[in-house]
């Protein structure tokens, strides 16, 4: 919303062109996606292990590693429904800072999730840690209506599938992009009830999340998403 501001940078995929009509800034997009990829090498000596983190060896870990800001209403009665569709799954949060612990467990109280349905995961002390943390993840599930990006990507880095709705505005659209310039669409929810069922699909149909892991793998050695040469040609272009 500023006026010294002519373009807003986007993809095919990221925004809508009815999208226009709420901003003073021209949508210019380019080819490919808009959130360029970087692979992160994970650490190979770290101590993110089930174990030591009191993790049943038989849970669903759900990856979450967001900020309180990404926890609306709205997302936490969706991760509801889904841990009811999901005995054995956990959410797992891994924020910055220890003490803000106490206010994850607030707002996931509120919206009726037990603090027995919680984990939280230490922080990396770098990138290559922060890797690290997603060996422990069976999925991760993308916020609304605000999404992830560096979240998704870094989830994805690791092969680890990544469920996301579809919405309408570019908040909502991060993963839709993500995911489908990387030609992986089979976890990209148009509802909410999709969005359950992929999840559950996902925890409990292997051949379908080998599938899904298969695809992010091959996407990640030649698709758009990866591909930062042509990342560069496009943004020139655009």
């Amino acid at each position: 919303g500023l006026d010294s501001i002519d373009f807003k940078l986007t993809d095919q995929y990221a925004d809508t062109t009815e999208n226009q009509a709420y901003l003073l800034e021209r949508l210019l997009p380019m080819q490919g996606c808009v959130f360029p990829y970087r692979h992160i090498v994970p650490a190979s000596q770290h101590n993110y292990q089930r174990t030591k983190l009191g993790i049943a060896k038989n849970a669903i870990v759900l990856g979450a590693f967001v900020t309180l800001m990404k926890l609306s209403p709205r997302c936490l009665a969706l991760w509801r429904r889904v841990l009811e569709a999901l005995p054995n799954a956990v959410l797992a949060f891994s924020p910055h800072n220890i003490e803000t612990k106490a206010g994850y467990l607030q707002r996931l109280k509120a919206a009726g999730i037990a603090a027995t349905r919680v984990v939280f995961i230490p922080p990396g002390k770098d990138e290559a840690h922060n890797q690290a943390r997603y060996t422990l993840v069976d999925m991760v599930l993308d916020t609304l209506p605000f999404g992830g990006v560096n979240g998704t990507l870094e989830a994805l880095d690791m092969g680890v599938p990544v469920v996301t709705l579809r919405g309408e505005r570019h908040s909502e659209r991060t993963g839709f992009s993500i995911l489908t310039n990387l030609g992986v669409t089979a976890t990209i929810a148009c509802n909410e009830q999709e969005y359950i069922d992929i999840a559950k699909r996902l925890a409990n149909d292997q051949t379908f999340y080998a599938s899904v892991t298969d695809a992010i793998r091959r996407g990640l050695a030649d698709s758009p998403l990866a591909n930062m040469d042509d990342h560069v040609r496009h943004l020139e272009e655009a």
